[in-house]
């Protein structure tokens, strides 16, 4: 089997880890897919090193 096959199933065999990871840390999880489907364990790295979302400084305060 080539390479790029077996680098491809190991791709897709990452996609839920990449969904699970991505919903947890508030993150698209389409995007995330996405990713982990053309990058591979390599989606699931950047997402260990982003880490949690944090909410943004513009948003509206509610009192």
């Amino acid at each position: 089997m080539s390479t790029w096959v077996i680098f491809q199933l190991f791709a897709m065999a990452t996609m839920p880890a990449a969904f699970d990871m991505a919903r947890s840390r508030g993150r698209s999880t389409y995007l995330w897919l996405n990713a982990a489907m053309i990058f591979g364990p390599f989606a699931l790295l950047a997402l260990l090193i982003l880490g949690e979302r944090h909410a943004s400084k513009t948003s509206p305060t509610s009192n």
